[in-house]
């Protein structure tokens, strides 16, 4: 064989393996049938922010900077897509787990969102992957308390609102690893067939909804107003009221 048959032979070989290792790449990238890619996100909103201050938010009588809430044991349910091809409503199809899927695996896990910021609402990823097509309804999840030692504002906790009320320094936070559900906002779910985002919102209207937080105490009069469990400041009442709103303030958006 002569140099020039060789050079062709070496061309066509390395050719060849550049096209199946593309191939590959492409089988990878690609769900398997009957799956889709889909990312679940988290974030806060309010229906009003400051004019003054662009890094607060106003909800009733507090000026919010920060919310951070831990989440675990993530769970999205769903109704199959060939119950709904075959004409089955949401309320009498089978509702199903993706406990099993990639995208069940990854939301499961124990995660730290930060979902206000300077007074900026945020978008946090809790995780993406392969999940069954179909419609999903709702999410259903723990609040995840972070262990002593971690060494940080969320040491203890597993929500945690930070701001002021009346200009004084202001946490309302809790330690509970309450079970929550974001129920789709479609009343059909979210179908999923295809790359799709979507996002647990956490309402904090909603969340102090009714809640005078006017009347908060700083009952040790140690600079800063707390509402938390244990009557911590003498506010139990307003602690109370938070964490009763929090059980129907989370929603399941789709982008």
């Amino acid at each position: 064989m002569n140099n020039s048959t060789k050079n062709i032979s070496k061309w066509v070989t390395a050719l060849s393996l550049g096209l199946m290792m593309m191939a590959c790449s492409e089988d990878d990238e690609t769900p398997k049938e009957g799956y889709s890619q889909v990312t679940l996100k988290s974030t806060a909103k309010s229906g009003s922010s400051s004019s003054s201050d662009i890094s607060r938010m106003n909800v009733g009588a507090m000026s919010v900077t920060s919310f951070q809430v831990g989440t675990k044991e993530v769970e999205m349910k769903y109704v199959s897509k060939a119950e709904i091809n075959a004409g089955i409503s949401i309320g009498n199809g089978t509702i199903l787990t993706n406990l099993g899927a990639e995208l069940g695996s990854e939301v499961a896990q124990e995660k730290s969102l930060s979902l206000i910021a300077d007074g900026k609402s945020r978008v946090e990823v809790i995780g993406e992957g392969e999940t069954p097509n179909g419609n999903y309804t709702e999410v259903i999840f723990k609040l995840y308390q972070h262990s002593e030692g971690n060494a940080s504002e969320m040491e203890n906790k597993s929500m945690l609102v930070m701001g002021e009320i009346e200009d004084k320094p202001t946490k309302v936070w809790l330690s509970a690893e309450k079970e929550l559900r974001a129920v789709a906002e479609s009343s059909q779910g979210y179908e999923v067939e295809g790359n799709t985002d979507m996002t647990v919102v956490f309402d904090m209207e909603a969340i102090f909804e009714g809640v005078n937080l006017s009347t908060a105490m700083d009952g040790n009069s140690d600079g800063t107003v707390e509402i938390g469990p244990g009557n911590v400041d003498g506010n139990s009442v307003l602690y109370g009221q938070v964490e009763n709103n929090l059980e129907s303030a989370v929603l399941l958006s789709k982008q």
